[in-house]
């Protein structure tokens, strides 16, 4: 919605300051969780994958913008013709402020500085320049009202615009503008019969020179709204009273309606910007509902579930999470009874979950579709699970072995180093409420060294509310570890319960 500078969002309803200090922590989860693989399978473009994935890095940690932005998408999905005809509009209103500034730079300029005249005819032009886009940006509330008014919405952020589109279109001021700026839209300055009003100051220099009015002299005058208005400015600022310039004097007359030129076009320049500004950038936004529409229809063409989660305030603490699986599986081909789905619940009294089983048994899988559905709960997103309940996290930090392409097979040593200056990396920006997901750290290390050094880093995220999933084939941290604090679970590799993660 609008903020004080009525600047419209249908991302955020309260403005969030981006948080730089973990960008970097969630470009790596995004990689580790192999969603960027996922998000360019699905868009169309590599550009509109990026742009969905740097939302996905800018998590949401106000519970009230992430609701905003779930009733904004609710809207979208109910109404399937409504993004496509927003898609259209805000295209080509994002192009305007480029060809408003092109057209202003080629308004002819030559001999500008040497004659009054030249001068008077290029500040005119500006002012044409900038009263037709005036006109054209002001005809925009009436284009976007239209196509809002034939539905119905829920979202405060859809609503909240309709209702400024509907209060702006009945606003006598905004049609003034219009009939305004239709007034300098063709013709040059001899094609009118101009009124000034000058101010001089004791030493009888130019202080003001105002327009009062502007007589087009190709049409017969209706009632003028552009004198109404001056003379309402007029009143308002105590202008001068009006000077006369003689005939003979046509380089002073010049100077002076150049000014009042000037002034009117820096009047309509600052509307303009003004209500330029009010809707730029829902283009940009759109292009993250166009990739969440396509996420959607996704999980529907695989005939698989999916749900809105309730968001809560990171002090609950909690994940809870029924049939979830994991997303990267579709875009892999997968569908229906080929995707095991779990259930996750960590709540207050959980510090963690310890996930060991055999290789390719679904641990791996359970890891990401729990951190994917983190991410997309905090994005204002479905997330892939038949209901779930999940907390804001401050942070999301991730330390995937299998993830680290960099080191050669068999480079024990650099993979080792490696993982100890990420978990270093993560235990210096560890936040409250944040979460932890680790797969198979350490696996090259010795027994019993690795156990001892992952148990201390364990034993540490408690204390600042965070929760941790390891998958880990270090099994005796199963008996260091606390099991009314800790689930201990194990990923079945056989049976009807394959790639099902169960306690033990």
């Amino acid at each position: 919605m609008a903020g004080d500078n009525r600047k419209f969002s249908l991302l955020y309803k309260i403005p969030e300051t981006r948080d730089f200090d973990i960008a970097e922590d969630l470009k790596q989860a995004v990689y580790d969780l192999s969603l960027d693989q996922a998000l360019n399978a699905l868009c169309p473009n590599k550009k509109q994958a990026e742009y969905f994935i740097e939302i996905l890095e800018n998590p949401l940690h106000l519970v009230e913008n992430v609701r905003y932005r779930q009733d904004v998408l609710q809207d979208i999905l109910q109404n399937p013709n409504l993004l496509p005809e927003l898609n259209r509009l805000f295209k080509r209103y994002d192009t305007i402020s480029a060809d408003w500034k092109e057209m202003r730079a080629n308004v002819y300029s030559f001999g500008v500085s040497v004659s009054q005249r030249a001068l008077l005819e290029f500040t005119f032009s500006q002012l044409q320049v900038t009263a037709k886009f005036s006109k054209m940006i002001i005809g925009y509330f009436f284009s976007l009202h239209e196509i809002l008014a034939q539905y119905s919405f829920k979202s405060e952020g859809f609503q909240t615009i309709k209702d400024y589109c509907a209060e702006m279109i009945s606003n006598s001021a905004l049609q003034e503008i219009v009939d305004i700026a239709s007034h300098f839209l063709h013709y040059t300055p001899e094609h009118y019969e101009f009124s000034v009003r000058a101010g001089i100051d004791d030493g009888f220099r130019l202080r003001v020179s105002a327009l009062c009015d502007a007589v087009d002299l190709t049409v017969k005058p209706k009632g003028n709204p552009l004198k109404r208005y001056l003379d309402r400015r007029r009143e308002a600022e105590n202008a001068p009273p009006e000077i006369e310039v003689r005939d003979e004097l046509p380089d002073d007359a010049d100077f002076l309606l150049n000014e009042a030129i000037y002034r009117m076009y820096t009047v309509l320049t600052d509307i303009t910007n003004h209500v330029y500004d009010l809707f730029f950038g829902l283009s940009r936004e759109l292009q993250f509902f166009d990739t969440a529409v396509l996420y959607c229809a996704k999980i529907q063409e695989h005939h698989m579930t999916a749900c809105m989660p309730t968001v809560v305030d990171a002090s609950r603490d909690i994940f809870d999470a029924h049939d979830i699986y994991d997303f990267l599986l579709l875009s892999e081909g997968l569908s229906g009874d080929q995707i095991v789905s779990n259930d996750i619940l960590m709540d207050a009294s959980c510090d963690g979950i310890l996930i060991r089983g055999n290789n390719s048994s679904g641990k791996t899988v359970y890891l990401r579709s729990l951190g994917i559905a983190q991410l997309f709960a905090q994005a204002g997103l479905p997330v892939c699970a038949k209901s779930a309940k999940i907390s804001i996290r401050d942070g999301i930090f991730t330390q995937f072995s299998s993830a680290e392409r960099e080191f050669k097979v068999g480079d024990t040593a650099g993979r080792f180093e490696g993982e100890v200056q990420c978990i270093a990396h993560i235990m210096d920006r560890l936040r409250p409420h944040a979460l932890v997901l680790l797969n198979e750290t350490f696996q090259t290390t010795a027994y019993a060294e690795g156990t001892v050094a992952i148990f201390d880093i364990l034993s540490v995220l408690p204390r600042t509310h965070a929760k941790f999933v390891f998958v880990t084939h270090l099994t005796h941290l199963y008996e260091l570890c606390d099991p009314e604090r800790v689930k201990l679970q194990q990923s079945a590799n056989s049976g009807p319960n394959r790639y099902k993660i169960m306690s033990l």
